[in-house]
């Protein structure tokens, strides 16, 4: 009976009933009350709230459609964030919001980069780096310097994200990238961010959905290559690997070169660009909550950069720490092949990224059609 309700409801009752599922459990818990003690406890310890009553709300309406999102509830009151540089930020800047640790190399083509396509305001979180990316960060006239010295975990980073737009406001356009990640659209060679948002606001789209393609290299970069030519090096991706997966909070994309050669089912899809509005809260680095909005067309591509030569000690100290997506599976998948064998992403299959037209071949990418007004919803 269960799976046949799944099957026939209408989309809007489904996404109902998976965001209150666990709301009478959350109730009985009495997790509102135990949010307010531990706003009282870290009081003035991080970065302040626009409407702390408001935040409290959303945490726990979240937690109703996941008793796992209680630690993400937790986290985000326990945030430690201290501002080192400000910067006014106007009502119609671009702001790009990252989370880094000792990502240098690629901390400065990542930032480049973005400011090529017109973003003008970049708040960058430093988890306690210690390979000059925090002076670096300071110098950069255009960088809003945040810094965290708790230690990083998945939840954590979701956590000071949503405490980040918590503090710089609601009703405003961001973008959430990582540093091994670059935003591509159709013609972005020629077109802004700006354009994007513009596209999103006619078009009636509050979160843009992105395919994430794993960039990779020739097979003898990775035994001899140097890392900071990685931009030059890495331009093959996969072209038809990539599969569907409809589920009721958002529309996943799998496939890809991961799960080709690490033999794993990898989330794909992730929101960037997203207008945060007075209900919305980051409850993944792949989505959003409430999970409604979700479902909009995929109009953009990160570029991944992952894989590079000489960082496999990084992904020995982050399986060892555990402190990744359920304990760091996913690294020591990788992990497993890469002491195995050495590295070799090229199959029949691959393309080479000359420019944002290369990615026009993926099926699942629905490139923006700049000459023509559409309804860009998912079916």
């Amino acid at each position: 009976m269960k799976k046949l309700l799944k099957k026939f409801l209408p989309r809007r009752l489904k996404i109902f009933f998976v965001e209150h599922r666990y709301m009478f459990k959350i109730k009985k818990m009495n997790y509102k009350n135990n949010l307010k003690k531990l706003f009282i406890q870290y009081k003035n310890k991080s970065l302040s709230l626009d409407d702390e009553k408001k935040w409290i709300n959303k945490l726990v309406r979240l937690a109703y459609s996941n008793i796992d999102y209680i630690k993400l509830g937790e986290a985000f009151i326990k945030s430690e964030i201290n501002i080192i540089k400000n910067l006014e930020i106007l009502p119609n800047d671009i702001i790009l919001i990252c989370v880094e640790k000792d990502d240098l190399i690629k901390l400065k083509n990542f930032i480049k980069y973005h400011r090529n396509i017109g973003i003008n305001k970049f708040i960058i979180l430093d988890n306690n780096s210690t390979d000059g990316s925090f002076e670096w960060l300071l110098k950069q006239k255009d960088v809003i310097l945040l810094q965290t010295k708790n230690k990083y975990s998945s939840i954590n980073r979701v956590a000071w994200i949503n405490r980040i737009i918590a503090h710089y406001g609601d009703n405003r356009w961001y973008i959430v990238l990582d540093s091994d990640e670059l935003l591509v659209y159709n013609d972005c060679e020629n077109k802004k961010i700006q354009d994007v948002i513009n596209y999103c606001k006619k078009n009636n789209i509050v979160r843009s959905r992105s395919l994430m393609i794993d960039m990779y290299a020739k097979k003898e970069y990775y035994s001899n290559g140097n890392i900071k030519n990685y931009y030059n090096e890495c331009i093959y991706f996969d072209t038809n690997t990539y599969y569907k997966k409809q589920r009721e909070d958002f529309i996943n994309i799998s496939g890809g070169m991961r799960e080709r050669i690490f033999d794993m089912v990898p989330c794909l899809t992730k929101y960037p660009l997203f207008y945060f509005r007075k209900n919305d809260i980051h409850c993944s680095s792949h989505f959003l909550y409430p999970y409604k909005e979700n479902f909009s067309s995929c109009i953009l591509i990160i570029l991944h950069y992952k894989f590079l030569p000489g960082e496999i000690d990084k992904y020995r100290k982050i399986v060892k720490e555990e402190n990744y997506y359920k304990g760091s599976w996913a690294y020591k998948k990788y992990l497993y092949v890469m002491e195995k064998e050495s590295l070799n992403f090229i199959y029949e299959k691959t393309d080479k990224y000359k420019n944002s037209n290369s990615l026009n071949i993926i099926e699942q990418y629905n490139k923006i059609n700049w000459d023509v007004n559409s309804n860009d919803k998912e079916n």
